[in-house]
């Protein structure tokens, strides 16, 4: 609709525009959530950080991956150089790739920093719905992840980047986007009202994939890969389901957590202090 806003001498993609903003508020609410879990807001930002870096590169990768061929009619077609090499970049992302790169790198944060990844995952993970959301409306505005053809429920783009022009595609995009913000908001409502706040994370493994699954279904854009009759987020979205299943069922058996304190997310920290503690009491 409108990829591009142009301020004076400046035009800044909407796309970005949209992430930007997303990514800022799910960056709020993650600190808001922690506030009230006793997290450490300077290790909540640094693990945001490595999310948010891991998400980039996992999301880039698996457009590589799954649009392979694309980008090597690219360099067939605009030679390698610097400025085929910019548009790559900057252009083609895979919601899934980031979804699994931004959970590695809570993983490996937690690894460095020897603390419990569990509970930032959950204070988290109502802000990734969120921040999904705002992402897909700038693809709406930019024109990418278009739906089918519909002359009852579509809209012409004029001056799109990637959907073609002139023609009444379903806006699958802002039908996503709002169910992702539903999603958001029962996340953030069981966060704040539940004892077993991790639950949060299994109705987003639940959610989410049942409806990318249907979205799916109003997709149009060939760039999503097609396998044995389904899109790869398809696959991925049974995978995720499948795993979602497993952990639910280990959780259970094996109880649930105990409700967030500072102990149970830093643990080692505090193992540390209290050793401390007591060699000052004997020392007395």
């Amino acid at each position: 609709m409108f990829p591009i806003l142009n301020i004076g001498p400046f035009q800044i993609g909407v796309y970005g525009i949209c992430c930007t903003l997303g990514i800022i508020l799910a960056c709020l609410l993650a600190l808001y959530n922690g506030k009230k879990s006793n997290i450490d807001k300077y290790n909540l930002i640094l693990c945001f950080a490595a999310i948010l870096i891991d998400a980039f590169l996992g999301a880039k990768l698996l457009y590589f991956i799954i649009d392979f061929e694309g980008i090597c009619n690219m360099f067939e077609k605009y030679g390698f150089n610097f400025e085929t090499l910019s548009n790559i970049i900057q252009g083609g992302f895979v919601f899934y790739g980031g979804f699994i790169g931004g959970f590695i790198g809570i993983l490996i944060f937690s690894k460095i920093m020897k603390v419990s990844p569990i509970h930032f995952i959950t204070v988290i993970a109502p802000g990734v719905p969120l921040a999904h959301s705002f992402g897909r409306v700038g693809c709406f505005m930019a024109g990418c992840c278009y739906g089918i053809p519909s002359e009852k429920y579509g809209i012409a783009f004029t001056d799109s980047l990637g959907a073609p022009n002139g023609i009444k595609l379903f806006p699958v995009q802002l039908l996503e986007a709002a169910l992702l913000l539903i999603i958001a908001i029962i996340m953030q409502v069981y966060i704040s009202k539940s004892k077993h706040r991790h639950i949060t994370v299994y109705i987003y493994l639940f959610l989410y994939p049942i409806i990318r699954i249907f979205t799916e279904q109003f997709r149009y854009d060939a760039e999503r890969g097609i396998y044995f009759g389904l899109s790869t987020s398809t696959w991925i979205s049974i995978g995720i389901i499948t795993a979602g299943m497993i952990l639910l069922l280990i959780d259970i058996k094996k109880g649930m957590p105990e409700p967030v304190t500072p102990e149970s997310i830093m643990p080692k920290l505090f193992d540390e202090d209290d050793e401390y503690k007591d060699k000052n009491k004997y020392s007395k």
